[in-house]
Parts: structure tokens; sequence; C-alpha cells
């Protein structure tokens, strides 16, 4: 991955933090960014600590995907290099919950990391896994539809949270 394109997808990621920040918000929810923090974001993948009205604590890890609009799938990372057995965001994160952020669309999907790995293990032999090369790593990952990835958490009755944005100017302006 070029420098001009990891200094792009950070931008990114840091607009689609600011759009979780924004929900939470907008909720009345205690919203804490510690994503730049090296003890509880970076060495964690914890972006946010998020504390409910009734004292339950969350820890999300929020991900923006650029090209979900077009594909369907959310790309669960499980190695961020294959060759060096280094595994990726899915099995190093301490998050216990997700935002995983349409960019196109400006649509929020959040779940819990055990209702994610509870769908995976009872999907494992039909869900397709994906190798790509960026910047010499060998990446890998899981491509999971959110179609049926909702389907599944209806049908158990799963929580998945749906949220569709407004966009306004400023985000369109950040956006390109």
């Amino acid at each position: 991955m070029s420098k001009a394109q990891f200094n792009k997808d950070l931008q990114h990621g840091k607009l689609g933090e600011k759009w979780f920040h924004d929900y939470c918000i907008e909720r009345g929810l205690l919203c804490v960014p510690v994503g730049d923090d090296n003890f509880l974001g970076i060495e964690s993948g914890i972006d946010f600590i998020v504390q409910y009205p009734l004292g339950q604590v969350g820890r999300f890890d929020v991900k923006f995907d650029a090209v979900m609009h077009r594909t369907g799938n959310m790309f669960i990372e499980t190695f961020m290099d294959k060759e060096k057995n280094k595994k990726g965001w899915y099995y190093n994160s301490k998050a216990n919950r997700y935002c995983y952020i349409d960019e196109y669309n400006g649509v929020l999907w959040l779940y819990t990391k055990k209702t994610l790995d509870q769908y995976i293990a009872a999907k494992i032999d039909e869900l397709k896994t994906i190798q790509k090369w960026l910047d010499r790593r060998k990446v890998e990952g899981i491509l999971v539809s959110i179609e049926d990835f909702s389907n599944w958490c209806n049908e158990h009755g799963k929580k998945l949270i749906y949220y569709a944005r407004m966009l306004d100017i400023n985000d369109i302006d950040e956006v390109i």
C-alpha cells in the first residue's frame, strides 16, 4: 500500500469514526474516543468506549468500507500478513462490538463480536475466503454478505442495528 493510499484510508477511517461518534451522541450515549491511545486503542483495536444508560459498556472497533455498496460484503480481515502468519483485526481486536460502515450509502451496521463469531461458526462452510496483495503483504479475509448476515440475525434473534444516516454537504466534501 502506498503512503498516499494509506493516508487516504486513514482519512476515510477518521470520517467513519466521526459518523459513529455522531450516531452515539445523537442517542445520548457516553462515547469516548480511544483509538489514538497507545494502550486502549492502537494496541487493542478499540476505537471507542461507549456506556449505555443501564451501565453496560461497549468496546467498539469501527470499520469503514469503500466498496461494500458494490459487493454487498463485509471484509473480515483474518490475516494482515498471511505469509508471516500475522493475524488480522478479527483475531486481534479486543473490541466486543463492531460498527461496520458502508461509506457510499452512509449506512452503519452495529453488532456484537459474539454475534459475528456465531454467524461465522454456523456458516463457515459457505463463506468465501479471499486473499489480496497490499504493499507486499498477503492480506486474507472472510467475505460476509450483509444481506445474509442480516437475515441470519433476524432468524436467530440476534441484534443487528441498521442505521442509514443523512448525508450533509460537509460529508460529501470530506468523502470527495
